[in-house]
């Protein structure tokens, strides 16, 4: 069963937000809500998701394994929260895309994409 207090401690320690997990997930604001007044759970293939988010396993937020991480689980996330940290123009594009579509992320991933292949 999907452990809340261990996903609200890990969220908590990483600096993410509520509302940038349910938005990932392409849920509503009031997602983890659910969770945490047991009204639901995630499924399979978003615990998947909140778990790379968090950079722990699904296992972990299952309460079936008291490790945090594996050594491939975030590896992606922390390079992009790296990415933010250092880098001006990676803090730019993500205040603007925060709040925008999945539609409209696909449509920049294709514009980016295609001016890399300029080059």
């Amino acid at each position: 069963m999907f452990d809340y207090d261990r996903f609200e401690q890990l969220r908590r320690s990483k600096g993410i937000t509520k509302k940038f997990i349910a938005q990932s997930l392409g849920r509503s604001a009031t997602l983890c809500q659910d969770w945490k007044q047991h009204k639901s759970q995630p499924g399979p293939e978003q615990l998947r998701r909140v778990a790379d988010i968090l950079g722990t396993t699904p296992a972990y937020l299952l309460g079936e394994t008291d490790e945090v991480s594996s050594e491939t689980a975030g590896t992606e996330l922390d390079r992009l929260l790296t990415a933010l940290k250092e880098r001006e123009d990676m803090r730019m594009l993500f205040s603007l895309a925060k709040d925008a579509s999945p539609e409209d992320v696909l449509q920049a991933v294709k514009i980016i994409k295609a001016l890399r292949s300029n080059d």
